[in-house]
Order: structure tokens, then C-alpha cells, then sequence
């Protein structure tokens, strides 16, 4: 039976690779693809419900280095160089946008799902408010739409995955300790080490290996060849010694990729990210088939009007509204702030941390990634089938 899922996923991978430009023709993203795929897998094949952590235990490492690639990435592609005199749309998205999409959330869930204690309504409401930018990269990459923009909603994506990190590791762990034994001190001494000893794994990390890349090109030892394999290198073994040292191994990935964006030559740093980006979407799309699989027996049959409410409103309003008022004071136009608020796709930022809570023994945790797995698939296609008409508009 797994060769013949390996089969039908390398079947996808084929065809998807050989009608690329026709399926972006049709507005068919990648993400919604294989999460199509994924999903028909589901169907055809007998239910593995019962077994759904104990494969996670297999999986759930693979699909957090994934996530660790992506991290060191999108920070190493922030520019924070541009930052300096291009920060007013990102600050405002990442400082006040952010904060206020989460409060919606939390308040949002609790009351449309009263049997989540409020913690668990924090952990839904976290768990979806990163954003992905790559699910929207016909936006992205259409030079109709403003610099300001695709930049803003970039730089945004970069940056909000490595925030929120830290704010679900407490929840993760309020939620597993009983109300009885839960401790303000000790939780404050557990998020200071996955934070300190993550920072201080990153900041050596990067001390040792850019010398050491520099050294290497100057001595011609670096081989074009083998470029992909450096980035995904650095962010598998900065993650994992984080991770061996009982620390948050994102944090240390993420701040890592701060670090190479901050003191590596620019078009090196482009072309070695560059090059890693062709695996880690390999590895993405992976992900996606396996949460369409997921959704087919997980998300599918649970769906209510309650749960297809909150994961609309979870992709429209709960961003939209905060957005349109962070920017509400800006000079950009209502068009701009729109695009703004609309464009915040939820990836695999979202899926990792709900698979993590899958995987622990939190109480209703089965509900909690009912609801993100909802949102998310909503987010999928939503996305996904708008991202070419409004940045279409722009042309007009």
C-alpha cells in the first residue's frame, strides 16, 4: 500500500512539473494541487484515523525541518537593510496588526467554541495568524503591483513566523500543565531558555560558518554544484543542536537567518538562498499532499456551519479589520490597504504548529486542529483562486 501512495504522489509531482504554466493559466496554485492530491489519496484509501500519531512521531521531524528551512529563508530574504528606510508598512503589520489579529482570535473562538478553555482558544488563535507569502506569489511576482506592496507582504511573512514561535511554545506549554500545578515563574524560566540558548546556538552557529564560507570562496574550495545543499545544511544542523539543547530550534533558525541576511555579501546570499528554495518547495509541496490527506479523514467529515464560520471569518475579517486600521492613518490607498489585508494566506507555518499539537496531549486537541486545518484549507483556496485577479487589477 505505500508504494502505492509513493506512486501516486510521484505521479502528481510529474504531472504538476509538465503542466506548471497551464495550471497557473487556470488559477490552480501548487498548494491547492496536492492538497487535491492528498485529499483523493484519503479517499481511496481505508481510514488511518486510529493511527494518526503514532505516524506523526515518523513524520513530525521531517515536516519541523521543512519549516526550519523556510524560517532561515524568508529571514535571510527580509532585507533588513531596506528596512531601514522602507519600515512604516511592515512595522505596522508585524507591531499593531499582529497583536490585534490575535486578540480577535482568541475572543472569536472562545465564543464560537465554549467547550476550548481560553488557553486553547490562544493556541487557534496562534496557531493562525502567521501568514505565508508563498501561497501568493503570483501577487508577489507581478510587477503591475507597487514595489511598496509585494515588499510590505514579504517582509511581513518573513517576520511574523519567527514572532509567533515563541508566543505558541507558551501556550503549548500553559495547555499541557493542569490549571492546578500552572506556574507564572516556571514558565517565564522555560521560555528564557528556549529563547536564550536558542539565540546564543544561532549567533555561534553563524560566527563559525560565514567566515568559514567566506574562506571558502576566496580559496575556490565552494562548488556551484553543491550550493543547494548550504543553506538547507545550515538551517538542519542549527535547528537540531537548538532543538538537542532542549531550546525552541525555530527561534535559532530563524535569528540565524537574520544574521546571514545582516553579514553575507548580497549576491551571494540571493543565489545561495535562491538555489536551497528549489528543495524546501520540493519538501513543501510534500507537506500540502500530506494535509490534504489529513483533511480527508480529519477536517472533511467533521465540517459544521460553526466550523466553516469561524474559518471564514478566520480568513477574512479577523485580518482584514486589524490590517485596514493599522494602516488606516498611511498614505496608501484604500486599494493598497485592501491588498494589504487581504493578502494573509495561512501555510505551513500553521500546519507545523498544528500538527505539533496533534502530536502532544493536549485536551481537545483534536478540535483545536479540526478548526486550523479548516481555516486552513479555506485559506488555500481563497488565496489561491484571488491572487491573479487583484494583481490583475493593478494593470488596469
Amino acid at each position: 500500500m505505500e508504494y502505492v501512495v509513493l506512486a501516486a504522489v510521484g505521479l502528481a509531482f510529474l504531472i504538476y512539473s509538465l503542466s506548471m504554466h497551464q495550471l497557473e493559466r487556470a488559477e490552480i496554485t501548487g498548494p491547492m494541487f496536492f492538497v487535491i492530491i492528498g485529499a483523493l489519496i484519503g479517499f481511496l484509501l481505508p481510514s488511518k484515523t486510529a493511527y494518526l500519531t503514532r505516524d506523526l512521531d515518523h513524520l513530525l521531524p521531517l515536516i519541523e525541518l521543512t519549516l526550519s528551512i523556510f524560517l532561515f529563508t524568508d529571514a535571510a530574504k527580509t532585507k533588513l537593510t531596506v528596512l531601514k528606510h522602507s519600515f512604516q508598512y511592515p512595522s505596522l503589520l508585524l507591531f499593531v496588526a499582529l497583536p490585534l489579529t490575535l486578540f480577535a482570535g482568541i475572543i472569536i473562538a472562545s465564543l464560537m467554541f465554549t467547550q476550548l478553555t481560553l488557553i486553547q482558544a490562544a493556541l487557534v488563535a496562534i496557531i493562525l495568524t502567521p501568514t505565508d507569502a508563498a501561497l501568493s506569489k503570483g501577487l508577489l511576482n507581478s510587477s503591475a503591483v507597487p514595489e511598496k506592496i509585494r515588499e510590505g507582504i514579504n517582509t511581513e511573512s518573513g517576520l511574523n513566523d519567527g514572532l509567533c514561535v515563541p508566543i505558541f511554545l507558551v501556550l503549548m506549554l500553559l495547555a499541557k500543565e493542569p490549571a492546578s500545578t500552572f506556574s507564572v515563574y516556571d514558565t517565564a524560566i522555560v521560555f528564557a531558555r528556549e529563547l536564550g540558548v536558542a539565540i546564543l546556538v544561532a549567533i555561534t552557529a553563524m560566527g563559525l560558518i560565514i567566515p568559514a564560507i567566506k574562506f571558502a570562496m576566496q580559496r575556490h574550495y565552494f562548488s556551484n554544484n553543491s550550493s543547494p545543499f548550504l543553506v538547507v545544511g545550515m538551517a538542519m544542523a542549527i535547528f537540531s543542536i537548538a532543538q538537542s539543547l532542549h531550546s525552541s530550534g525555530f527561534i535559532a533558525v530563524f535569528i540565524a537567518g537574520l544574521i546571514f541576511d545582516r553579514f553575507t555579501d548580497q549576491a551571494l546570499r540571493l543565489k545561495l538562498v535562491e538555489d536551497s528554495e528549489h528543495i524546501a518547495d520540493f519538501t513543501g509541496l510534500l507537506i500540502w499532499c500530506l494535509f490534504g490527506f489529513v483533511c480527508s479523514y480529519l477536517v472533511l467529515p467533521e465540517v459544521s456551519w460553526v466550523l466553516a464560520v469561524f474559518a471564514l471569518l478566520s480568513t477574512t475579517l479577523i485580518r482584514i479589520i486589524p490590517v485596514m486600521l493599522s494602516l488606516q492613518f498611511t498614505k496608501l490607498k484604500m486599494k493598497e490597504r485592501f491588498t494589504f489585508a487581504w493578502f494573509g494566506p495561512r501555510g505551513l507555518a500553521s500546519i507545523v504548529f498544528t500538527l505539533m499539537v496533534i502530536d502532544s496531549s493536549i485536551e481537545n486537541k483534536y478540535l483545536i486542529a479540526t478548526i486550523a486545518m479548516t481555516t486552513i484549507l479555506f485559506s488555500v483556496f481563497i488565496h489561491g483562486m484571488s491572487t491573479k485577479p487583484i494583481a490583475d487589477s493593478y494593470l488596469k
